[in-house]
């Protein structure tokens, strides 16, 4: 992923449907709430949790 991606960027790159339902996206390794605009980091493993 390009540096300075954001969680809501980056559930775009996966697929739009992904990025138009993003509610938040979670820290796998801490269990912490990332922000949509937060810049993820290299190495990070998220999971983004959407509207169905």
């Amino acid at each position: 992923m390009p540096f300075g991606i954001t969680a809501l960027d980056f559930a775009y790159k996966l697929h739009t449907d992904i990025g138009d339902n993003f509610i938040k996206a979670i820290d796998v390794k801490t269990k912490r709430v990332i922000g949509k605009e937060q810049k993820l980091k290299n190495r990070d493993v998220i999971e983004i949790i959407t509207r169905k």
